[in-house]
């Protein structure tokens, strides 16, 4: 018989995974408009293509998640249907940090060296996470007293965070080296709406995920699905403003040079061929 600390921990996370369906058909509807204004009818491109992953997979990451948290599913093998959710996570999670890459891209001006380096750095994080984790699972799969219906994580789980902690800690350090290297006595207004706007998620995503390894680590390990789909909910919600902001301030950027000067002077104002 499970204890009531058990019953509690579990429970709490099946409330916490349901609502954070609810949340992201909420927001969903909430954030249309911009979707529609700032994806719809354009060209297919790489951010689009991430963006349509982060934005839709989340919801098969949550629908499933939330379905085993409501589903009676005794004496039963869980285990495919729990690898493809924890697939679907990560990759949902990964598409969302793949818009932060593009809008640290962005504010480099688009410096493809930079762009090379976080793609690695990428790669290896998601290698190393998943590598490990793997390993400390195969290490205490002898010990562990969790089935494969039962709606509980692994404590390895903090792991994956842990390298996403990292790389989105690396993120916000060269979103904050760049802006106080080169634009330090710049006064746009328009880069300081880019340089805050993306701070801003960025300080969101990487208190999410800290929240979720302080979970995973301290509490009873009854909590530790907690923040299962809050932390994928939250990654999609969050990415997807980053892009809306990052097209927003391209088109005020656009905006800014039509409106201030004439196209003769734009002309005069190019270096001769």
């Amino acid at each position: 018989m499970a204890t009531p600390t058990v019953n509690t921990g579990i429970q709490t996370a099946k409330y916490c995974n349901v609502a954070g369906l609810g949340v992201l058909i909420f927001d969903y509807f909430l954030t249309l408009e911009p979707e529609v204004r700032w994806t719809w009818n354009k060209r297919w491109n790489v951010s689009r293509v991430i963006f349509v992953i982060s934005r839709y997979m989340p919801f098969a990451a949550a629908g499933m998640t939330s379905y085993a948290a409501v589903a009676t599913r005794a004496n039963e093998d869980c285990s495919r249907f729990g690898s493809a959710s924890n697939a679907i996570h990560i990759i949902s999670i990964v598409a969302a940090e793949g818009l932060l890459i593009i809008r640290t891209y962005a504010f480099w001006q688009y410096n493809k060296k930079i762009l090379a380096v976080l793609l690695v750095l990428a790669a290896t994080c998601i290698a190393c996470a998943v590598g490990i984790t793997q390993v400390f699972n195969n290490l205490s799969s002898g010990t562990s007293t969790v089935t494969n219906c039962t709606f509980q994580a692994s404590r390895s789980n903090a792991i994956q965070y842990g390298f996403l902690v990292v790389y989105e800690l690396l993120l916000m350090s060269l979103t904050v080296f760049k802006r106080y290297h080169d634009y330090r006595y710049s006064d746009s207004r328009l880069v300081k709406a880019v340089f805050q706007g993306g701070m801003l998620y960025m300080t969101a995503m990487l208190f999410v995920s800290v929240v979720n390894i302080v979970i995973i680590s301290a509490l009873p390990i009854s909590y530790d699905d907690t923040m299962d789909v809050p932390q994928v909910v939250l990654h999609s919600m969050l990415a997807s403003r980053v892009l809306f902001s990052l097209r927003e301030s391209d088109q005020k950027k656009e905006t800014f040079l039509t409106s201030t000067f004439r196209p003769d002077q734009i002309h005069a104002s190019l270096p001769p061929e």
